[in-house]
């Protein structure tokens, strides 16, 4: 558990993360509705799941590694799609 998020794993082992963040209320009103079968979920958009990864990658007190991984994220929404003949 931290300040603002609670971690979990799912039985398949997956990791889940859970963010509490006022911030994050505005975003969560903007939520857009995806359908998977029976079942509705509330999916953040592209530019609010941006401003997301942005606020984690600037807190001073998150790991550098954990900022670094926002900052990786951040790149691929942004549509630097690694080539994947890259390093070889």
């Amino acid at each position: 558990m931290f300040a603002h998020s609670m971690n979990f794993v799912h039985a398949s082992g997956e990791p889940v993360q859970l963010a509490f963040d006022p911030a994050f209320d505005p975003m969560i009103e903007r939520a857009e509705v995806v359908r998977f079968g029976d079942l509705e979920l509330l999916v953040v958009t592209h530019g609010d799941l941006l401003a997301m990864k942005r606020r984690a990658a600037a807190d001073p007190g998150r790991r550098r590694s954990k900022a670094l991984r926002d900052q990786a994220d951040i790149a691929l929404l942004e549509g630097d799609v690694p080539d994947p003949n890259e390093g070889w």
